[in-house]
């Protein structure tokens, strides 16, 4: 993961394998398998299984370099759990609920070190040093489903998904500035996306930019399209598409060699990927 992104965490570094549904609350058989891609090497190898198999669950880095499976589904229903990783001793560890059940979370960390997890009308707010979690607002018009990724400022912005209390898929961008330790922050509107899309893969590039790669549209089909935020300008531009963006429930981030990694996900109507696309800066 690139230096001074916010997210950033040694290399190589652990994913948990999500199972992915083309809907929120789909069918997919909760796995634990837990896999660690090496960039250096183009190679992958098993760690130890999540103690929790889960679908749509989000992830996060601490700033010790532990990672966060947060939250999901668990048997089909939405479940607080939260288990943490440590890559020196290949081991799971329980760590402190949410402070309620999150069935398709989606999570980033700030440049405050704080993990911000969002599901529809609620955010949940992680600070490391007290191992416990405090709840902000939820954006304006809350949604379930959007990219979810740290600005280099400290803000964190949540884009598309689809709206809490039911409707179509959103284009709407919020920034949350975070206030006392995390919460009492505010949100504001910025440039709506291009193309409206839910359950599209987020990541901050070393650029400073934010990268929102497939999804799915309005129609429900998966869309390749790869839409870049720059907050310095609160302007969208688009980025290069073709068969490695077309994805949705994907999971993305930026590795140490600058590229953007973007992980499995579903395709057409539903299939599982397991195919994982680099983007070059």
């Amino acid at each position: 993961m690139a230096p001074g992104d916010p997210s950033a965490a040694p290399t190589p570094s652990a994913s948990p394998t999500l199972g992915a549904s083309p809907t929120a609350g789909g069918s997919a058989s909760p796995i634990g398998t837990v896999q660690v891609l090496d960039p250096t090497k183009d190679s992958w190898t098993e760690a130890a299984n999540l103690p929790t198999p889960r679908t749509d669950l989000a992830a996060a880095t601490g700033t010790d370099g532990r990672i966060y499976a947060i939250g999901g589904r668990a048997g089909g229903r939405a479940t607080d759990t939260v288990e943490v990783y440590t890559p020196s001793s290949d081991s799971w560890a329980s760590g402190t609920p949410l402070p309620a059940a999150m069935g398709e979370p989606r999570a980033a960390r700030g440049t405050d070190g704080r993990i911000y997890v969002l599901d529809g009308t609620m955010m949940a707010v992680y600070d490391p040093d007290a191992s416990s979690w405090s709840t902000a607002d939820a954006p304006p018009n809350p949604v379930v489903g959007p990219a979810l990724t740290a600005l280099p400022d400290g803000r964190i912005l949540a884009a598309g998904g689809i709206p809490a209390a039911g409707g179509t898929v959103s284009s709407a961008a919020y920034a949350y500035t975070p206030g006392s330790a995390g919460g009492s922050g505010s949100w504001t509107q910025v440039s709506d996306l291009p193309t409206e899309v839910t359950q599209a893969a987020g990541a901050a590039g070393p650029d400073g930019r934010v990268y929102v790669i497939g999804g799915r549209g309005t129609d429900g089909a998966v869309t390749d399209a790869v839409q870049v935020y720059s907050p310095d300008d609160d302007q969208w531009t688009a980025g290069p598409t073709g068969a490695a963006s077309t994805r949705a429930n994907a999971a993305a981030t930026t590795g140490g060699d600058g590229r953007v990694y973007v992980f499995g996900g579903t395709a057409g109507a539903g299939r599982p990927l397991d195919t994982v696309s680099a983007l070059h800066g």
